[in-house]
């Protein structure tokens, strides 16, 4: 059948020359809208879920999980003032998914900066945190906890966050439960602060940050969907001759990799 007798049989049906080219012009119009809506959702599919971000206060062991995730094995690290990158390939069944492991310095001026510039391409992040040193730093890691939970892209991205509650080897480690628990109350209190400051001074920083928790009630990191907070021990040092009991152990760690997947 031809072109012609097509379109003779069309106007045909829909009774005459006008209703087909109306029927022409809307179809032609639905198809573009169509496309139009998969070209953007392609786009925002690869864009988004690709990037990991390692972070944490300086000698939380940031640099060493990266090494042990990418390289798998321990390299000898310094303290950067610059990101470290690579490829992460997590496998689940027969399935392999490849993401951008991102270790971004702990210093607090460049993390800042590190955070804007890789959260638009994350899907998960890992907040290292040194188990031995917690009762010390617990104030410092609630408020990069708290930076993160109130982003409003981290939030729009649904961020999937993994406290790695590192150096679990030392005696003097805190168990992730107690970590969390403690952290819940650190981040209460930062989140009262926080908030009647903003208030006080009418700061645009308010229109600006998402909602932490559930307003009215103590926080708990069950309350930040549609992000999602698990905690987890681990040790990413491996055991050498002068600490033979320390020893590699990423296992949680991994397990929960392989639900990003």
């Amino acid at each position: 059948m031809s072109l012609m007798e097509l379109w003779n049989d069309v106007q045909t049906m829909v009774g005459g020359e006008q209703n087909a080219n109306i029927l022409a012009i809307v179809l032609s119009v639905v198809i573009v809208a169509v496309t139009t809506l998969l070209i953007i959702f392609c786009r925002g599919s690869r864009a988004r879920g690709r990037g990991i971000l390692l972070l944490g206060l300086n000698g939380a062991g940031k640099t060493l999980m990266f090494s042990q995730l990418r390289y798998g094995e321990e390299k000898h690290t310094v303290m950067s003032i610059a990101e470290n990158k690579g490829k992460l390939t997590v496998e689940k069944g027969n399935q392999k998914k490849t993401f951008d492991l991102v270790d971004v310095p702990g210093h607090d001026s460049i993390r800042s900066m590190m955070i804007e510039k890789f959260l638009p391409s994350a899907r998960a992040a890992i907040i290292v945190v040194d188990s031995a040193n917690f009762s010390k730093e617990m104030r410092d890691v609630a408020k990069l906890l708290y930076t993160i939970l109130a982003n409003p892209l981290a939030v729009k991205n649904r961020l999937s966050l993994l406290v790695a509650c590192n150096k679990q080897d030392i005696p003097t480690a805190k168990s992730s439960k107690l970590m969390q628990q403690q952290l819940e109350k650190e981040i209460d209190t930062l989140r009262t602060t926080r908030d009647a400051a903003l208030s006080d001074t009418n700061d645009q920083r308010s229109r600006l940050s998402a909602p932490v928790g559930r307003s009215g009630k103590d926080f708990v990191f069950a309350d930040v969907s549609p992000m999602r907070v698990e905690f987890a021990e681990c040790c990413a040092r491996s055991a050498t001759s002068t600490t033979s009991e320390r020893n590699t152990d990423l296992s949680d760690v991994n397990s929960w990799l392989h639900t990003l997947a």
